[in-house]
């Protein structure tokens, strides 16, 4: 497909736009960035709407755009996984988050290992519980890299300083405006989405004829999910829908929230975005079916639907969208993993008086280390291949802070020394399953294809109830805050 300039000039103005929100956002309701919350947080002012879009593009991301429609291509239903665990996190969201936004907010918790250092006084629970977050971050935030790179490809760009550049102004944005400005730009980055997304269902399903077609000419073998999957549906369906709370940058999310009531609201709200999911995957059967992919790249496959129905001047909107559909959620999850490092890192054991200037100074720094090492993240072949597995890697391993961060908020005896043996067994069964698949996916063949975050949640609370009981019976001091409510 051949570009004009102006086709240019409309991708260069819609992601310029957006990045000049994100800078603006260092201006918008007269922060005070000698304040970590403010930095961090916005000051724990959002309401519904700007959660709203703020957790949209948080979410529904280059994952969406890219890996959903097609893994639809190369896996089929499968991947409907992806819809049906909203089924999952949006109600657990609606009951966990308002508690755990209630108890930082009176405490002024930034970060989860801010929770856990209170709810354990353990500086090492602490640690690993962000260590997990800040690790589970690189996969993410490469998938967002990975995701534009056929875009940058499609538009004649080169790969590599292209890369570098929109994420090191990524960094800039939010190194400047902290939480406001991936906020202010997700009003742009979301709008523009919906409006593709919707168009291209629209007018496709019309010039189709409906998708009836597509799905009688693929057959059930394609789209329905095989037996030997079944397991790995179920588990992944269930281990991302439960783990979603543990994402750091979802939490800065929740804690941006002005109240409990903006939390519940969205809880109810945000599922609308799961539709994108399904539009998306059907994007990627139509692929198929109409064979669009070259050389059967999968990851071409919304791509390659974009340049057979439309003219060049809507393929660039689309491509912008994706864009900034990686940018402005990169910037978020930068930011989440920066705090983890000042917060439970630097303060916890490097400056314990630092004061909330000095931290909002480190975080800006950290932003850019996150986003370098993402990127060099990147580049390694596992971040390669079909990139929806990235993601179920980040939640495999986030899975076993779960015991440290939500668990603990409702059993009052549950003591550290139980939650970090049973963190370190969850963890190095994650790892050790992800090694035997060469980091190619996150099912486990060898064990039913069950979905390796679940299974190493299952021996980690098995270690934790077994270390537990030893606790008990020797009598080992509990610390257990009184204020959980």
């Amino acid at each position: 497909m051949i570009f004009t300039q102006l086709d240019y000039a409309i991708f260069f103005a819609i992601v310029g736009l957006t990045v000049a929100a994100g800078f603006l956002g260092s201006r918008w309701r007269a922060p005070d960035f000698s304040k970590i919350a403010e930095w961090t947080l916005g000051g724990r002012k959002f309401g519904t709407v700007i959660v709203w879009f703020l957790m949209g593009a948080d979410i529904y991301t280059a994952y969406s755009l890219i890996s959903v429609p097609g893994a639809a291509y190369s896996l089929g239903g499968f991947i409907l996984y992806s819809a049906v665990y909203g089924s999952v996190s949006y109600p657990f969201l609606y009951i966990v988050a308002t508690k755990f936004y209630r108890i930082a907010k009176r405490h002024g918790f930034i970060t989860a290992g801010d929770y856990v250092k209170y709810r354990f006084n353990s500086d090492l629970a602490a640690l690993l519980v962000s260590l997990t977050g800040i690790i589970a971050m690189l996969p993410y935030i490469a998938l967002q890299i990975v995701g534009i790179s056929y875009v940058l490809n499609a538009m004649g760009f080169p790969v590599l300083p292209s890369y570098a550049i929109a994420y090191l102004i990524v960094a800039a944005f939010v190194a400047l405006s902290g939480l406001r400005g991936p906020a202010l730009s997700s009003l742009i980055k979301d709008v523009v989405l919906w409006a593709v997304i919707l168009t291209v269902v629209i007018y496709i399903g019309t010039n189709l004829g409906g998708f009836g077609p597509v799905f009688a000419q693929l057959g059930p073998s394609h789209y329905l999910i095989p037996n030997k999957l079944m397991v790995g549906y179920i588990t992944l369906a269930l281990g991302s829908g439960i783990s979603w709370m543990l994402f750091p940058n979802l939490l800065v999310g929740l804690l941006g929230s002005k109240s409990e009531d903006v939390i519940k609201r969205n809880s109810i709200f945000l599922p609308v975005y799961q539709v994108w999911l399904i539009f998306l995957a059907i994007m990627g059967l139509v692929a198929l079916a109409q064979n669009l992919v070259p050389n059967g790249v999968s990851s071409l496959a919304f791509p390659s639907v974009l340049e057979t129905y439309f003219p060049t001047s809507f393929v660039v909107l689309a491509f912008a969208g994706i864009v900034i559909g990686s940018m402005v959620p990169a910037g978020l999850q930068s930011l989440s993993a920066a705090s983890l490092i000042t917060r439970n890192i630097y303060v916890a054991f490097i400056n314990r008086n630092a004061s909330e200037k000095q931290q909002v100074f480190w975080s800006r720094i950290f932003v850019f280390v996150v986003i370098i090492a993402s990127l060099i993240f990147a580049m390694v072949p596992a971040a390669s291949g079909l990139i929806f597995f990235l993601l179920t890697f980040s939640y495999a391993w986030l899975l076993q802070t779960l015991p440290a961060v939500i668990l603990s908020m409702y059993w009052r005896s549950l003591d550290k020394y139980s939650v970090i043996l049973g963190w370190l067994a969850g963890t190095v069964l994650v790892t050790y399953g992800l090694f035997t698949v060469g980091f190619s996916g996150s099912l486990l063949p060898w064990f039913y294809n069950i979905y390796v975050g679940i299974l190493g949640l299952a021996v980690n609370l098995a270690v934790l109830l077994m270390a537990h009981v030893v606790v008990r019976s020797l009598k080992m001091p509990i610390y257990a805050p009184q204020d959980l409510e």
